[in-house]
């Protein structure tokens, strides 16, 4: 494996559970939910008739691509030889939180950020809130844009009353990791059927109370595991209960999760990632990954946005649609363990990397899942569904039972 590419597997791998879901996922809309109209009052409202920098034409290509996103999403071995041949000089900054960038923005950044990258709950928070931070895109310029899923055309975090700010670069869902030589059936029909005695001694957990809360929640029947009540919060933890006693670790990462799998200790890992089958390669063992075929599992996506007043929009431009060519998409996604999201990167796909993710969840025309889902509670208690410290203390209260 590539050196900088086991890296960045590596790095996701091992990210803190705080990192990876919380602090990239709530914390992010804590920043639209929190400061709501202040965050548009503080960034300005765009006055009437104005068209923002980042939406003109006619700049020309070369020189600096601001990029402020997620580590390894600026393909930095993906798009050298491109960023040479046209004079772009990449100049990333990465974040640990999906609102670094908006509070960036907000605090003087704003007209000298380009491109950014970030996760489609964020994405979609700031676009329900009214934020100026995103600009509208002309498509006309992302000619390659023509070749995504039908799912990342019309999802409520790409476009907005008919106007498109985000261009979805990769993608993936949390499924469970397991040993096919122990369970050749993979994962059950149910995440509460793990409470089966049969289970006993083979679970390994992430520690995370967002992905097991939202997948029993989801297996309890509930529509929008999401926005639950204090009583379905307290129903979801008494179904956990039930599997716990098959639990035999927690991992504090992807990459703990994958090595405690990997040392024999547990045999099923739930809520994992299909990045964790090649470093479990490396290790000498094979593994697979499936989701229970009647719960199913929780989809993810990152996309690239620009800025408004972004300094460099030709360069913007033109490497979003070097990005959402055939090869760079497919490349991309192997890379970082994750889905293309244009239709001709699949088909460069090997057949084994193809197989990783339920591609017909993204080609659905009404934009299926990835249309409609969402992961995280509210930052703040909307009525009687609980927010995500409901969620936090309930995780605490299951794994001290």
């Amino acid at each position: 494996m590539d050196p900088r590419v086991r890296s960045l597997l590596m790095a996701r791998l091992n990210a803190d559970v705080s990192r990876r879901r919380f602090i990239q996922g709530a914390a992010g809309m804590a920043a639209v939910t929190v400061l709501g109209t202040g965050a548009v009052s503080a960034a300005g409202r765009k006055p009437a008739g104005r068209t923002p920098r980042g939406a003109q034409a006619g700049d020309e290509i070369g020189g600096p691509l601001n990029f402020l996103g997620y580590e390894g999403e600026e393909a930095p071995n993906v798009s050298k030889a491109f960023l040479e041949q046209n004079g772009i000089v990449m100049q990333p900054k990465y974040i640990g939180a999906a609102d670094d960038a908006l509070t960036q923005f907000q605090t003087g950044g704003r007209g000298q950020m380009d491109l950014m990258a970030s996760n489609k709950d964020f994405q979609r928070g700031v676009l329900d809130a009214g934020i100026e931070f995103m600009a509208p895109l002309d498509m006309a310029r992302i000619p390659n844009a023509a070749g995504l899923w039908p799912a990342f055309k019309v999802a409520p975090w790409v476009v907005r009353d008919g106007v498109q700010y985000t261009v979805p670069l990769i993608w993936g869902d949390e499924p469970c990791i397991y040993d096919p030589a122990k369970w050749p059936d993979g994962p059950p029909a149910r995440y509460t059927d793990f409470a089966d005695p049969k289970w006993a001694g083979s679970l390994v957990w992430l520690d995370d109370p967002y992905t097991n809360i939202w997948l029993y929640g989801r297996s309890l029947g509930y529509a929008d595991p999401s926005r639950i009540t204090q009583a379905q919060l307290d129903a979801v933890v008494e179904a956990m209960l039930a599997s716990k006693p098959n639990i035999v670790a927690y991992g504090a990462s992807l990459g703990d999760m994958v090595d405690i799998m990997v040392r024999g200790d547990a045999s099923m890992g739930i809520g994992g990632w299909a990045g964790q089958l090649a470093i479990a390669r490396e290790k000498g063992k094979e593994f697979a990954v499936a989701s229970p075929a009647v719960d199913g599992t929780f989809y993810w996506s990152d996309a690239y946005a620009m800025a408004l007043d972004a300094p460099n929009p030709a360069n913007v431009y033109a490497f979003i649609d070097f990005m959402m060519g055939a090869e760079p998409n497919a490349q991309i996604a192997a890379e970082l363990g994750s889905g293309c999201t244009t239709a001709p990167a699949w088909d460069l796909l090997d057949p084994d990397v193809q197989e990783l993710f339920p591609y017909d969840t993204v080609r659905a025309e009404d934009g299926g899942v990835l249309y409609s889902q969402q992961v995280l509670p509210p930052q703040q208690p909307d009525g009687d569904i609980v927010n995500t410290g409901a969620w936090t203390d309930a995780w605490q209260v299951f794994k001290l039972s």
